[in-house]
């Protein structure tokens, strides 16, 4: 039998790397095996200079080796000390395998001898197989503390949060973590606040989590000396125990200088997780730290140094906060709204989207432990107050109407606003017959919807239905008076005054419109309209207002939709709801602040057939509005009806940045908590169809709303995943980006005399002020200086910002002593 050659060359050559892997490595006898002082590991072997060393470690008796081993060490001649930075293990659990220096293997299999990356020692590691990078982005390994402090935070001018002290951190990213070839980065944070800034640098996209390493200088090691360096994955989220294994292991492996000083922190939100598998935590060598071990003796700590006035509200995370609510949550919802203020009775990070939101906004935000265990806070509840915090303490006093509204006054829009009102629109008419220029009788959610059906999507992706225009909605209240008596509520000066007076009136005048009569033609209509719809159809009668979607105001949340259930009679009844609603107090209190005109609001209803049982749910936005990546959509998705608006308490959401050209790998941020591990709800197929959908509505409404060009608009999607397996899209709406729609909050000082010129500014700002300062610094939200400029005898200055990102900044005096006086806040757009 004849064989050719050229067939098994590739096999020969399989084969002969593996024999040389093999004949180039020996199991070497331990001579010596101790546990040092610090619970370290003291392995001595007889040894080679000719030689290195690899120590390989196994869990249980029963287990194999580890194929990546733990350590590793050039030889000496004689005997040579192997150690680990974890706590030792019993001796049957070692083995120490010897290879040549002059024919090294390769432990990580990326392609790299052992030698050359242990030689080149942090830009590469042995031990994984990410790829090199540049100290500015980032490493491969952290040897020794010194590495650690370089890629730390550190000589930031953060005058918000000053408890930062002593807390360096480092972000990481792992891929792979149960291959053969694991990679991790340690992430220069001092570059890099936000992970995906990272990713986008260096053009990685195959991360699977990630997270921070803090340390904490005086918290007790697992060693019993002062320094912890303890890990935690992104946004506090849980994983399963063998996840925390592989990740403790592989981040010591990569910090060899650790001295069985690594923790893992769980969380508020990890500890669910960490008690279903404590059994096995307790038996293997992951040393845990908790959140109230670090914090244990904290009660209080400022996040952003600010004052303000509100209502106080205990929410959960499904409900949606106005503007003038000062917040109180044990968990927040994924997306936050403008609000007075924020007190959490969990630990925020003072990177989290929601600190960064109270410092954009210039609002209070604190942590204090267990709130409602003051009985000023507690007694406060539903009341309006002003809200200080200061470095040490935070101020919460009962504050009057006059006040709130006073404060307000200084924030709301000059102008009032008067929403389009068009009553030409006389009749119900089918989506088909409703175009995008019609939103000033049917309401922008209703014509939005109807657009997005001429735009060739798969049968059933947008709804059908119907809209019902703003005409009924001012017959309706026509008919019964209720404009008359709305303008004698709020004539009241008791309605004005007394905060309790107004939520029982608004509550009262809702109850009589859901009882009010409706003449009878619109009875009539609306009956028509319902039997059109296929029989056994439950209809969704969803709010359309034309107050929605205005310059600065989105109104997003504010209205309520009904569903129409098949044994509820006349659908008038779900109407009524909907009218009702646009007197929520909440939303009464938003239009007010807001200056809108409540006689020209307007409430107009989409019908369409109601979705039952769903798979999924999310909400996606054209931008990266969160992380700010170039060229992608963000998008959260939850199983079942979940929502992502109102997700339920403790729910984590799907959060995938979505490659706008599918050439590139999509990012996952973090899994759904309410799915198996691992599994993703918008698998590839639904993720490639959103990805088409999104581009195509952001292309269209981009050209209807005349924003073609424009790199800030973007379009804000609701979309669902039916108990048929059909992606549809529910919504789209133009996206208000957290500080474009907002007029800048300035923290300037009364006294103070500066003027900070354009503000929103494109490439220069001009700066003129009175004052005695060693420096101007402008930072970005983060404390990063963007410039420094001396000001000794200057009272102008003009910045070059053109290489600036979009975004807001701080604009600081810097006196001798070091001190720094927040001068003013502006945006650059």
């Amino acid at each position: 039998m004849m064989y050719r050659l050229s067939f098994y060359l590739p096999l020969l050559f399989l084969v002969s790397s593996s024999y040389t892997a093999l004949i180039g490595q020996n199991v070497v006898p331990i001579e010596s095996y101790d546990v040092d002082l610090l619970g370290g590991l003291q392995i001595e072997i007889n040894s080679s200079a000719d030689n290195y060393y690899v120590l390989q470690m196994r869990h249980n008796d029963a287990d194999a080796f580890e194929q990546i081993g733990t350590s590793i060490v050039k030889g000496n001649e004689g005997r040579t000390l192997l150690t680990e930075p974890l706590r030792a293990l019993p001796q049957s659990h070692y083995q120490v395998l010897e290879y040549a220096l002059a024919q090294p293997g390769d432990q990580d299999k990326d392609g790299i001898d052992d030698v050359t990356e242990l030689d080149a020692l942090p830009n590469s590691s042995p031990f994984n197989a990410a790829s090199t990078v540049g100290i500015n982005d980032g490493q491969v390994a952290i040897d020794n503390r010194a590495t650690f402090e370089t890629l730390s935070v550190d000589n930031v001018i953060i005058p918000w949060a000053p408890f930062l002290d002593n807390r360096e951190f480092v972000k990481f990213a792992v891929a792979d973590i149960f291959s053969d070839n694991p990679q991790i980065y340690f992430i220069n944070s001092n570059t890099h606040y936000i992970h995906a800034d990272f990713y986008n640098s260096i053009g990685w996209y195959e991360m699977d989590f990630s997270g921070e390493i803090t340390y904490y200088p005086n918290l007790m090691s697992a060693n019993g000396t002062l320094g912890v360096y303890s890990f935690s994955y992104s946004f506090g989220d849980p994983e399963p125990f063998n996840t925390v294994q592989k990740t403790h292991e592989l981040i010591a492996k990569n910090m060899p200088f650790l001295t069985n000083n690594l923790s893992y922190y769980v969380t508020t939100f990890s500890e669910a997780e960490y008690f279903d598998d404590k059994t096995e935590f307790d038996n293997s060598r992951v040393h845990v730290v908790f959140e109230n071990e670090i914090f244990e003796d904290i009660e209080y700590l400022p996040l952003n140094l600010a004052e303000g006035f509100g209502l106080l509200r205990a929410l959960e995370p499904e409900d949606t906060p106005s503007a003038t609510d000062i917040v109180l949550y044990e968990s927040v919802p994924n997306f936050l709204p403008r609000v007075g203020g924020i007190i959490t009775s969990f630990i925020q990070t003072p990177l989290s989207h929601v600190n960064l939101r109270a410092i954009q906004d210039g609002v209070p935000n604190a942590f204090i432990k267990d709130p409602l265990s003051d009985p000023l806070i507690s007694s406060l509840l539903g009341k309006h107050i002003y809200y200080k915090v200061e470095e040490d303490r935070y101020l919460i006093r009962e504050a009057t109407i006059q006040e709130v509204d006073a404060w307000f006054e200084d924030l709301r829009p000059s102008q009032g606003q008067v929403p389009k009102r068009n009553l030409d629109y006389k009749e119900i008419r089918p989506l088909a017959d409703i175009t995008f220029d019609m939103s000033d009788g049917f309401g922008a959610k209703c014509t939005n919807v109807a657009t997005m059906r001429t735009f060739g999507f798969p049968e059933g992706t947008i709804p059908d239905g119907y809209g019902v225009p703003f005409h009924y909605y001012h017959e309706f209240m026509l008919h019964n008076d209720f404009y008359t008596r709305a303008r004698e509520i709020l004539a009241d000066p008791e309605f004005e005054t007394d905060l309790e007076y107004r939520i029982e009136a608004l509550s009262d005048f809702r109850k009589d419109i859901r009882a009010a009569e409706m003449p009878q033609w619109i009875l009539d209509d609306l009956e028509v309209m319902h039997r059109s719809f296929p029989e056994g159809t439950a209809v969704r009668c969803r709010s359309s207002t034309n107050n929605e979607d205005l310059p600065g105001f989105s109104g997003a949340g504010l209205y309520t939709s009904k569903t129409q259930h098949l044994d509820e009679g006349h659908i008038s009844k779900s109407i009524k709801q909907v009218y009702a609603s646009m007197w929520n107090f909440r939303a009464f209190e938003e239009r007010d602040f807001y200056r809108i005109d409540h006689f020209q609001a307007a409430m107009g209803v989409l019908c369409h057939p109601n979705y039952q049982e769903e798979k999924a749910n999310g909400v996606g936005v054209t931008i990266d509005p969160i992380y700010s990546t170039f060229f992608t959509n963000y998008i959260n998705t939850q199983v079942g009806e979940n929502l992502v608006t109102n997700p339920d308490v403790n729910s984590i959401a799907e959060e995938i940045i979505l490659e706008k050209i599918d050439f590139f790998e999509d990012r996952i941020i973090r899994y759904s908590n309410q799915v198996a591990d691992g599994e993703l709800i918008m698998t590839e197929i639904y993720r490639d169809q959103l990805r088409d959908y999104m581009e195509k509505i952001h292309d269209e409404f981009a050209l209807l709303y005349g924003a073609e060009g424009d790199n800030s608009f973007a379009m804000d999607i609701e979309y669902k995943i039916t108990a048929d397996d059909q992606l549809i899209i529910k919504q789209a709406r133009p996206w208000v980006s957290f500080w474009a729609a907002l007029p800048p909050v300035s923290t300037i000082d009364d006294q103070l005399q500066v003027a900070l010129y354009p503000n929103p500014f494109v490439n220069e700002l001009h700066i003129s002020y009175e004052g005695s300062y060693e420096r101007i610094v402008i930072t970005d939200l983060m404390g990063r200086t963007q410039t420094s400029v001396v000001a000794t005898d200057l009272s102008s200055i003009v910045v070059d910002a053109d290489q600036w990102n979009i975004g807001p900044y701080f604009v600081l005096g810097v006196q001798e002593d070091g001190s720094a006086q927040v001068l003013g806040k502006v945006i650059k757009k």
